[in-house]
Protein backbone atom coordinates (compact mmCIF):
# COMPACT_ATOMS: atom_id res chain seq x y z
CA UNK A 1 0.00 0.00 0.00
CA UNK A 2 2.90 2.23 0.80
CA UNK A 3 4.24 4.50 -2.95
CA UNK A 4 8.13 5.25 -2.89
CA UNK A 5 8.43 8.98 -2.87
CA UNK A 6 8.99 10.34 -6.80
CA UNK A 7 11.13 13.11 -7.82
CA UNK A 8 9.43 16.06 -8.71
CA UNK A 9 8.16 16.93 -12.66
CA UNK A 10 7.80 20.19 -14.56
CA UNK A 11 5.53 19.50 -17.87
CA UNK A 12 4.40 22.40 -19.80
CA UNK A 13 0.72 23.16 -19.94
CA UNK A 14 -1.52 22.18 -23.30
CA UNK A 15 -4.02 24.06 -24.57
CA UNK A 16 -6.86 22.56 -22.82
CA UNK A 17 -5.56 23.57 -19.57
CA UNK A 18 -4.17 27.32 -20.07
CA UNK A 19 -7.87 28.21 -21.35
CA UNK A 20 -9.85 25.92 -18.53
CA UNK A 21 -11.40 27.67 -15.76
CA UNK A 22 -14.49 27.76 -14.18
CA UNK A 23 -15.11 30.82 -13.35
CA UNK A 24 -16.64 32.86 -15.93
CA UNK A 25 -14.37 36.05 -14.60
CA UNK A 26 -11.94 34.51 -11.63
CA UNK A 27 -9.84 37.71 -11.51
CA UNK A 28 -12.92 40.17 -10.19
CA UNK A 29 -14.36 40.19 -6.61
CA UNK A 30 -17.13 37.66 -6.59
CA UNK A 31 -20.59 39.78 -5.76
CA UNK A 32 -24.41 38.42 -5.84
CA UNK A 33 -23.39 34.73 -4.10
CA UNK A 34 -26.31 32.97 -2.35
CA UNK A 35 -26.65 33.37 1.47
CA UNK A 36 -26.10 29.35 1.59
CA UNK A 37 -22.98 29.91 -0.37
CA UNK A 38 -21.93 33.42 2.04
CA UNK A 39 -21.91 30.86 5.02
CA UNK A 40 -18.52 30.32 6.42
CA UNK A 41 -18.53 26.33 8.02
CA UNK A 42 -15.56 26.08 9.98
CA UNK A 43 -13.43 23.21 8.50
CA UNK A 44 -10.17 20.96 8.65
CA UNK A 45 -7.72 21.20 5.66
CA UNK A 46 -6.16 17.82 3.91
CA UNK A 47 -3.21 18.99 5.48
CA UNK A 48 -4.48 18.70 9.03
CA UNK A 49 -7.05 15.82 8.64
CA UNK A 50 -3.60 13.69 7.48
CA UNK A 51 -2.00 14.80 10.47
CA UNK A 52 -4.37 14.19 13.20
CA UNK A 53 -5.93 10.52 11.23
CA UNK A 54 -1.77 9.35 10.30
CA UNK A 55 0.40 11.12 12.88
CA UNK A 56 2.51 13.35 10.28
CA UNK A 57 2.13 15.10 6.66
CA UNK A 58 4.13 16.13 4.00
CA UNK A 59 3.56 17.47 0.20
CA UNK A 60 5.37 16.39 -3.12
CA UNK A 61 4.71 18.47 -5.89
CA UNK A 62 4.97 17.01 -9.44
CA UNK A 63 3.80 20.00 -11.23
CA UNK A 64 4.27 23.09 -11.08
CA UNK A 65 3.17 25.64 -13.67
CA UNK A 66 1.87 29.00 -14.20
CA UNK A 67 -1.31 27.66 -14.45
CA UNK A 68 -1.92 24.46 -12.95
CA UNK A 69 -0.65 22.53 -9.93
CA UNK A 70 -0.18 18.80 -9.44
CA UNK A 71 0.61 17.17 -5.93
CA UNK A 72 0.53 14.30 -3.78
CA UNK A 73 -0.10 14.59 -0.15
CA UNK A 74 1.15 11.92 2.50
CA UNK A 75 2.18 9.89 5.22
CA UNK A 76 4.82 8.49 6.10
CA UNK A 77 5.03 5.59 7.99
CA UNK A 78 8.48 3.56 8.79
CA UNK A 79 10.27 5.71 6.37
CA UNK A 80 7.55 4.62 3.63
CA UNK A 81 5.08 7.12 2.20
CA UNK A 82 1.92 6.43 1.44
CA UNK A 83 -0.13 8.94 -0.86
CA UNK A 84 -3.25 10.23 0.89
CA UNK A 85 -4.65 12.68 -1.78
CA UNK A 86 -3.86 13.57 -5.77
CA UNK A 87 -4.51 17.87 -6.10
CA UNK A 88 -5.15 19.36 -9.56
CA UNK A 89 -4.88 23.50 -8.99
CA UNK A 90 -5.92 25.17 -11.68
CA UNK A 91 -4.93 28.92 -11.01
CA UNK A 92 -6.98 32.13 -13.08
CA UNK A 93 -4.60 34.13 -16.05
CA UNK A 94 -4.45 37.03 -13.51
CA UNK A 95 -3.41 36.54 -9.63
CA UNK A 96 -4.79 39.58 -7.87
CA UNK A 97 -2.17 41.87 -6.42
CA UNK A 98 -4.05 41.24 -2.68
CA UNK A 99 -2.82 37.83 -2.77
CA UNK A 100 0.13 38.20 -4.69
CA UNK A 101 2.81 37.11 -2.15
CA UNK A 102 0.64 34.23 -0.95
CA UNK A 103 0.40 32.74 -4.33
CA UNK A 104 4.44 32.98 -4.59
CA UNK A 105 4.92 31.22 -1.61
CA UNK A 106 1.99 28.17 -2.99
CA UNK A 107 3.88 28.24 -6.68
CA UNK A 108 7.38 27.67 -4.35
CA UNK A 109 5.85 24.49 -2.33
CA UNK A 110 3.79 25.68 0.84
CA UNK A 111 0.77 24.36 1.42
CA UNK A 112 -2.72 26.32 -0.32
CA UNK A 113 -4.36 26.35 2.75
CA UNK A 114 -1.75 26.53 5.17
CA UNK A 115 -0.45 29.86 3.47
CA UNK A 116 -3.69 31.92 3.49
CA UNK A 117 -4.33 30.72 7.06
CA UNK A 118 -1.36 32.09 8.24
CA UNK A 119 -1.93 35.54 6.59
CA UNK A 120 -5.01 36.13 7.94
CA UNK A 121 -7.24 34.99 5.05
CA UNK A 122 -10.61 32.84 5.71
CA UNK A 123 -10.89 29.88 2.94
CA UNK A 124 -14.45 28.91 1.58
CA UNK A 125 -14.73 25.75 -0.54
CA UNK A 126 -17.67 25.79 -2.78
CA UNK A 127 -18.43 22.42 -3.76
CA UNK A 128 -18.79 21.55 -7.39
CA UNK A 129 -19.21 17.75 -7.28
CA UNK A 130 -18.24 15.03 -5.04
CA UNK A 131 -18.40 11.61 -6.83
CA UNK A 132 -15.96 8.21 -7.44
CA UNK A 133 -13.03 8.09 -9.79
CA UNK A 134 -14.57 6.07 -12.68
CA UNK A 135 -11.86 3.69 -13.22
CA UNK A 136 -13.69 1.12 -13.39
CA UNK A 137 -11.79 -1.81 -15.94
CA UNK A 138 -7.93 -0.31 -15.31
CA UNK A 139 -6.32 0.73 -11.91
CA UNK A 140 -2.93 0.98 -12.97
CA UNK A 141 -2.91 4.40 -12.63
CA UNK A 142 -4.88 4.41 -8.85
CA UNK A 143 -2.65 1.54 -7.59
CA UNK A 144 0.63 3.22 -8.91
CA UNK A 145 -0.50 6.47 -7.01
CA UNK A 146 -2.15 5.11 -3.54
CA UNK A 147 -0.49 1.68 -3.90
CA UNK A 148 -2.62 -2.45 -4.04
CA UNK A 149 -5.25 -0.70 -2.86
CA UNK A 150 -7.60 -3.57 -5.27
CA UNK A 151 -10.59 -2.54 -7.45
CA UNK A 152 -11.66 0.03 -4.89
CA UNK A 153 -13.31 3.12 -6.86
CA UNK A 154 -11.01 6.42 -4.94
CA UNK A 155 -13.50 9.69 -4.02
CA UNK A 156 -13.22 12.95 -6.15
CA UNK A 157 -13.63 16.02 -4.88
CA UNK A 158 -14.14 18.89 -6.95
CA UNK A 159 -14.56 22.47 -6.02
CA UNK A 160 -13.69 26.71 -6.79
CA UNK A 161 -11.48 27.42 -3.61
CA UNK A 162 -12.66 31.19 -2.18
CA UNK A 163 -10.55 33.28 0.17
CA UNK A 164 -11.91 36.16 1.69
CA UNK A 165 -9.99 38.79 3.74
CA UNK A 166 -10.64 42.67 4.57
CA UNK A 167 -14.28 42.65 3.38
CA UNK A 168 -13.22 41.37 -0.12
CA UNK A 169 -13.65 37.91 -1.82
CA UNK A 170 -11.73 36.14 -4.54
CA UNK A 171 -12.03 33.10 -6.55
CA UNK A 172 -8.27 31.95 -6.26
CA UNK A 173 -8.34 28.56 -7.79
CA UNK A 174 -10.48 25.61 -9.36
CA UNK A 175 -9.03 22.47 -7.33
CA UNK A 176 -9.89 18.39 -7.97
CA UNK A 177 -8.84 16.12 -5.44
CA UNK A 178 -8.58 12.34 -5.74
CA UNK A 179 -8.57 10.62 -2.05
CA UNK A 180 -7.09 7.02 -0.71
CA UNK A 181 -9.83 5.13 0.40
CA UNK A 182 -8.23 5.28 3.78
CA UNK A 183 -8.04 8.45 4.07
CA UNK A 184 -11.60 8.97 3.03
CA UNK A 185 -14.48 7.86 1.22
CA UNK A 186 -17.84 8.59 -0.68
CA UNK A 187 -19.87 9.04 2.92
CA UNK A 188 -16.59 10.33 4.83
CA UNK A 189 -16.77 13.11 2.40
CA UNK A 190 -20.38 13.98 2.22
CA UNK A 191 -20.83 14.67 5.97
CA UNK A 192 -17.78 17.31 5.02
CA UNK A 193 -19.35 19.01 3.02
CA UNK A 194 -22.68 19.04 4.25
CA UNK A 195 -25.89 20.26 3.21
CA UNK A 196 -24.33 21.67 -0.37
CA UNK A 197 -23.71 17.53 -1.04
CA UNK A 198 -26.60 17.12 -3.02
CA UNK A 199 -25.83 20.05 -5.46
CA UNK A 200 -22.50 18.35 -6.09
CA UNK A 201 -23.70 15.13 -7.46
CA UNK A 202 -24.04 15.75 -10.93
CA UNK A 203 -21.19 16.35 -13.66
CA UNK A 204 -21.94 19.08 -16.01
CA UNK A 205 -19.56 20.07 -19.02
CA UNK A 206 -16.65 22.20 -17.30
CA UNK A 207 -16.66 19.06 -14.71
CA UNK A 208 -16.05 16.64 -17.37
CA UNK A 209 -13.67 18.38 -18.88
CA UNK A 210 -11.27 19.29 -15.53
CA UNK A 211 -11.88 15.57 -14.79
CA UNK A 212 -9.94 14.90 -18.38
CA UNK A 213 -7.70 16.36 -16.88
CA UNK A 214 -7.53 15.15 -13.64
CA UNK A 215 -7.16 11.22 -15.23
CA UNK A 216 -4.27 13.01 -17.55
CA UNK A 217 -2.26 14.33 -14.53
CA UNK A 218 -3.11 10.52 -12.43
CA UNK A 219 -0.94 9.52 -15.96
CA UNK A 220 1.50 10.64 -15.87
CA UNK A 221 2.21 11.36 -12.17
Amino acid sequence: MHVEQRCSKVRALSLIEADFMFASDPTKILQGESPAAEKQIPELGNSDRIRLKFGNYGIEIVENGLRIRVSNLFSTTDGLQTNRTFAVVMYPAVIEAAFQKEHEAIINGQSIGIVFKDNGWTIDKRHQYIGQLETLTDFSDVHALFGDIGEVQPVIHVYSLIVKKDNAEFHYASIAEVHHPEYLDLEELKAICGSEVDSALVKDQDIVDFLKIVESKMRNA
